[in-house]
């Protein structure tokens, strides 16, 4: 576990708990949006090509939104287990602490600098 103190770590948790929150209410809007959508769809005329493809544009970067948020969403869930297990802050890779300036940055940050970089180099690799 990094050498974090309790203040520290009740920072970090509630900047975690802040933000999962968030994400929990944006991916609400979201459902919401789509059941609007949904239920218009049927009720509206049919559009201008032009418009058309403009809202199939636009429902594609909602769902990227969405995809995005939600995978981030799973990431935060995932530290706040590790705060409550007592392992994080601890790199997954090579277990060393994983820098308190990096979680400040990045509450849900999973490896130390060195073992992220490497995994990015290796992502982009393949």
């Amino acid at each position: 576990m990094t050498t974090m103190n309790d203040t520290q770590r009740q920072a970090l948790r509630a900047v975690l708990e802040a933000r999962r929150e968030q994400l929990l209410s944006e991916l609400d809007e979201v459902r919401q949006g789509h059941a609007e959508r949904v239920s218009n769809a049927d009720n509206s005329p049919q559009n201008a090509f032009a418009t058309e493809a403009n809202e199939v544009a636009q429902e594609a970067v909602r769902d990227a939104e969405a995809r995005r948020d939600h995978d981030e969403l799973v990431a935060v869930r995932a530290a706040l287990q590790r705060l409550d297990e007592g392992s994080y802050g601890a790199c997954i890779d090579c277990g060393a602490d994983i820098g308190l300036q990096r979680l400040q940055a990045f509450p849900a940050a999973l490896r130390c600098i060195n073992c992220q970089s490497k995994a990015e180099s290796a992502a982009a690799a393949r």
